[in-house]
């Protein structure tokens, strides 16, 4: 969807367009509600004084007492304020259409307002700019907590708001929107239609009976001819919704389906236009934004992706562990911290044990403001994984190894990632200066982001060890699998070199040669490798290149000896540290030998570390700089285009699948993929609990959601229905996601939809039924 600020450097389509404007306000009964409304309109008309606003107040309640006392205070109150009665009750549509007339006959343009709406401060002022920025806008209507597509934010938990609570969410959402966008219709509850769309369509087509669909009915049929309605997203008008037909005797839900059905049946391109619309990254952009809402407690919502974190120990998952166990036990008065997780992963690293700290599930991660990743995406699900929890997403840039190293740059799909990262995201940090300057240059985009660049922690607490003597048994070889952790020649060459002392090596593979023994890194459980760094004489980390070196702190928190490669890392680590101690570099392979003699001739290390961060310095740094992102003026368009830009991707990476209409060959491949998420497409009931398996979760997401599947929520149920999981249960988790709540998908829908095997309606249909809301 296109999208305009409000840019007073260029001059409005229509700068002298003052045409008068009347306000019409159709009234029935609820006499509460319309004093608020007509007096929060009458407090407001000065914004719009230019152009000689005129309020036609409409009484369509006759014999109601309160309401006609109200409007006789009212009557000759003001130079133009008009009321007018009706004799019989004629319903909304046909009294709308008597002021309609009164504005033809008369050339003015028309503000229709709902007798249960409130107006605010910037509303009117706001909505007309907007109406009148292009000379083909003819209808324009605000933002509201309760008004379909216009609605913002899309849902938010909890009992109905007041007024003064939803002007406040929006404030809080709205603040970097664009003054206007265009959208695929209008809602009445607040509507402006310009005397143009009056004089060639007439006004309210009275076959829609007592009202819903009938603005709709109006917007396309002005819309044939290219007319075109926009959402003023600086103005806002809380409306209670449906006040005036919910007094009626009537089945209010079968009358607006029905409605639906006759304006689809009469324009064929709305139901269309609206998916498109809410399709749009400017609509998801829009639903995402509802994270920045903060908790019951006034706290910001942030969610680590930890989908990564596996049932091993490593420094990466190390890292992410001790940053969320920080950041949750530091933090919980201003953040509320929450892992994306499997729920083994989870109880594996102890962070079902951490107070404060809430799991979520890849599958429906929810909503929240801040999301962020403790590593580098290498595959697009790492990506997707951020961009669906929250409007603000934030990557930790460890190290380009990946990037630099040829068996690893082999593949290289990932550096169309890193590309996208460096340009879209809302941040990036890193462990170390080496790994900012390294991504920068290779990724000179990144250069205009926010960035945080910091060490990891160096003080020498955070990594606690067994306080116990070592027995030096062996020369400890710190590597893992890949090459340019140099590994297994050091530790070769020191076997050769010392064939007397053993040699234990973390190198690519598990071996035994005389006096070295090697296991393959990620084999050994915690306990074992802590015990290794115990009664190690000496550990060498022989890495060429590292974003920050978890070895050397692990063995200087152990006491241990250390040799290691003079690289940046290292220096930057040192840099932190006083005093040290026991531990010697080389800057070459031809010198690993001898700078290993002279540690040999040492028993321990240590080090002073009064300037060096601790786990709470660090996370408390991160927790400012992710705060300090959720305030920046650019965050709704940095968000729309970074959706806009994902699609693209997506679609480059998987030869435009996502938007293929035919259903994958296999009919239930072992592995979920991304292509049968993303051809599934909406089913009726009858047909989507036939499938199974990956088929059944796509076409759910297809149906329920409108989306594909991404992989980890792909994943994630498939295995749910693996484990005897009923269909069901699947359906109603994903209509209770924050997703699924802000399509409005209900559970008490879905309930009847069980029953009703036979149905032939589409499930989209009935689940979400009319698409607007009076």
């Amino acid at each position: 969807m296109t999208a305009h600020r409000d840019d007073s450097s260029v001059a409005p389509a229509c700068p002298l367009n003052l045409r008068r404007l009347d306000v019409i306000v159709p009234i029935y009964k609820n006499a509460e509600l319309v004093e608020i409304c007509v007096r929060s309109l009458l407090d407001h008309l000065g914004e719009i004084v230019a152009l000689k606003p005129r309020v036609i107040l409409i009484n369509d309640s006759p014999g109601d007492a309160p309401v006609a006392e109200l409007l006789a205070r009212y009557e000759g109150s003001l130079p133009e304020l008009m009321v007018l009665r009706n004799v019989v009750n004629l319903g909304f549509v046909q009294t709308v259409n008597l002021g309609l007339e009164l504005s033809l006959r008369d050339g003015h343009d028309v503000l229709l307002v709902n007798s249960d709406t409130q107006t605010f401060p910037g509303t009117l002022a706001n909505l007309l700019r907007a109406a009148k920025s292009d000379p083909q806008i003819g209808f324009a209507c605000p933002r509201s907590n309760n008004a379909s597509i216009c609605s913002l934010p899309h849902f938010f938990g909890g009992s109905p708001p007041t007024p003064e609570i939803a002007h406040q969410r929006w404030l809080e959402i709205s603040r970097t929107f664009p003054a206007y966008h265009f959208s695929p219709t209008a809602v009445g509850f607040y509507l402006f239609i310009s005397h143009a769309v009056l004089a060639a369509h007439g006004g309210l087509h009275e076959d829609f009976g007592l009202g819903y669909e009938e603005e709709n009915d109006l917007v396309m049929r002005a819309g044939k001819v290219g007319v075109r309605a926009v959402m003023a997203n600086q103005a806002f008008a809380f409306h209670a919704g449906s006040a005036s037909f919910n007094l009626l005797d009537m089945d209010l839900h079968s009358h607006k389906h029905q409605n639906l059905q006759k304006l689809a049946g009469i324009h064929p391109e709305f139901l269309c236009l609206v998916r498109r619309y809410e399709g749009s990254p400017h609509f998801r952009a829009e639903r995402l934004m509802t994270g920045l809402l903060k908790d019951a407690k006034g706290r910001i919502k942030l969610a680590f992706d930890l989908t990564g974190l596996g049932l091993h120990h490593n420094g990466t998952n190390e890292h992410a562990a001790a940053a969320v166990r920080s950041m949750a036990l530091r933090h919980s008065n201003r953040i509320r911290v929450a892992g994306i997780c499997s729920e083994e992963s989870f109880e594996f690293h102890g962070l079902d044990k951490v107070p404060g700290l809430f799991r979520e599930d890849p599958g429906a991660p929810g909503l929240h403001a801040v999301a962020l990743r403790l590593g580098q995406p290498f595959d697009m699900h790492h990506v997707n994984v951020l961009e669906g929890a929250a409007p603000v997403n934030l990557f930790a840039m460890l190290d380009t190894i990946a990037e630099d190293c040829g068996p690893l740059a082999a593949d290289g799909g990932f550096l169309e990632l890193w590309d996208h990262v460096a340009e879209h995201a809302n941040g990036l940090f890193f462990n170390s200066r080496f790994s900012e300057q390294t991504f920068c240059n290779r990724h000179p985009a990144a250069r205009a982001l926010p960035r945080w660049a910091r060490l990891l922690p160096t003080r020498l607490s955070s990594y606690p060890k067994n306080a116990r003597a070592s027995e030096a048994k062996h020369v400890f070889v710190l590597g893992n699998h890949f090459p340019h952790k140099g590994a297994d020649a050091a530790a070769r060459t020191i076997a050769r070199a010392f064939p007397s002392v053993n040699v234990v090596a973390l190198s690519s593979e598990t071996f035994r040669d005389n006096n070295l023994t090697s296991y393959r890194s990620g084999l050994l459980g915690n306990a074992q490798v802590e015990e290794l760094f115990a009664d190690a004489s000496v550990v060498v980390l022989p890495s060429y290149v590292e974003g920050f070196g978890f070895g050397l702190m692990h063995a200087l928190a152990a006491g241990r000896p250390v040799v290691a490669r003079r690289i940046p890392a290292t220096d930057e680590i040192l840099a932190t540290l006083d005093d040290v101690q026991g531990v010697f570099l080389f800057e070459h392979d031809s010198d690993l030998i001898q700078v290993l003699r002279e540690a040999m001739k040492v028993t321990h290390s240590s080090a002073r570390d009064e300037r060096a961060l601790s786990w709470d310095d660090w996370t408390t740094e991160l927790a400012d700089f992710c705060i300090a992102l959720t305030q920046r003026d650019d965050l709704f368009d940095r968000l729309a285009r970074r959706i806009s830009a994902a699609d693209r991707l997506r679609r480059a990476l998987r030869g435009d699948a996502l938007f293929q209409q035919t259903l994958p060959s296999p009919s239930n491949p072992a592995v979920p993929t991304a292509t049968a998420s993303d051809a599934a497409k909406p089913l009726d009931l009858q047909t989507l609990m036939q499938l199974d398996g990956t088929d059944f979760v796509a076409h759910a997401y297809a149906t329920l959601l409108c989306r594909p599947a991404d992989s980890s929520g792909l994943g994630f149920y498939v295995g749910e229905l693996q484990k005897g999981v009923v269909k069901t249960h699947v359906l109603k988790a994903l209509a209770a996601s924050a997703e699924g709540r802000a399509r409005d998908v209900k559970l008490d829908g879905l309930e009847k939809l069980f029953t009703q095997q036979q149905a032939k309606v589409p499930l989209w249909k009935r689940v979400f039924g009319a698409q607007q809301t009076r």
